[in-house]
């Protein structure tokens, strides 16, 4: 999770989304539920094909990235429970559950499943949704253990600790090292690893982070997309990158890491489409309109100095 706004208490229902400013936020209004999609099409110049490549976010970090026949998910989490953590009584010990109605409602179909990182609001609905799919599921050491003790096949699973660039069929996964955010304290939650397969997890506190992970996403070699699951990076992992559309941390604790979207939107050569990320109030049921907090604010500033073509 992004524990960094559980401390700063970021989301706020009173600030006005500016319309049209978006840095790439969904359709770009006030008041949007979590469910919203955005598409970035073939253009004049070309691109993955006439039918583009179409984001649907579900929430926290949850995306449905899709092209021709081929479906990629990120961190598909739409349960959304309540472990307190928008309240200010954040307990570990919140037992984990599985909405399937809410997942089969939303997701039907997946390719793959790129796992950001282990907190419970980005890898719990992940062994319902890959059983359900077959997918392919890519994560850490960490990631794959608790995929097992979850009852997902090894023939699934894809373990990586960055560096992998994977070939598929018309498109190629690269995955990249990356950090997760801090709090105040400049302080990580749960970031423990795993190492061998744990008993069946039962509380928040049996999800860790386990790394975190940035995917580099090439379509056709024409098309290309970054994708974070929090507020934080290793810069020098990402020069030479140079995305069309960057998935972008823009949790409230970004502002616990030095010049977070100068940096970012800098060393990836200002892309030209930003999906803001992991903004919401990712407790309150997935239909809740909402409106972006200061962390998308911050960046949406930031792009208008340091990336004025984004």
């Amino acid at each position: 999770m992004c524990i960094e706004d559980v401390l700063s208490a970021t989301v706020s229902r009173r600030r006005l989304f500016e319309a049209g400013a978006a840095a790439g936020v969904a359709a770009g209004v006030a008041g949007f539920t979590a469910d919203a999609v955005a598409a970035a099409r073939a253009g004049q110049n070309g691109g993955p094909g006439a039918a583009g490549v179409n984001f649907r976010w579900l929430g926290t970090n949850s995306w449905e990235i899709s092209f021709g026949e081929k479906t990629i998910l990120i961190d598909p989490w739409l349960t959304r429970f309540d472990s307190g953590a928008f309240s200010g009584r954040f307990n570990l010990q919140t037992p984990l559950s599985v909405d399937e109605a809410v997942l089969d409602r939303h997701i039907t179909t997946a390719n793959q499943i790129l796992v950001g990182h282990g907190h419970f609001d980005h890898l719990a609905d992940i062994p319902y949704v890959a059983i359900k799919t077959g997918a392919m599921v890519i994560g850490s050491e960490t990631h794959a253990n608790l995929l097992r003790a979850y009852g997902v096949p090894d023939r699934q699973i894809v373990t990586v600790k960055g560096g992998e660039f994977m070939q598929f069929d018309g498109y190629a996964i690269e995955v990249i090292p990356g950090l997760h955010g801090m709090d105040p304290n400049k302080q990580f939650i749960v970031p423990t690893h795993i190492l061998g397969i744990p008993p069946m997890p039962r509380t928040v506190a049996d999800l860790p982070e386990g790394d975190t992970l940035i995917y580099h996403i090439r379509i056709q070699d024409r098309y290309s997309i970054v994708a974070m699951s929090t507020g934080s990076f290793i810069e020098r992992a990402l020069v030479g990158l140079r995305p069309d559309v960057l998935i972008a941390g823009a949790t409230g604790g970004t502002n616990q890491i030095y010049k977070y979207n100068e940096r970012l939107l800098g060393v990836l050569g200002a892309p030209k489409l930003v999906l803001p990320t992991h903004w919401d109030n990712f407790e309150a049921p997935l239909t809740t309109p909402q409106t972006p907090g200061p962390g998308v604010e911050r960046l949406i500033a930031d792009a208008r100095t340091f990336a004025p073509g984004t």
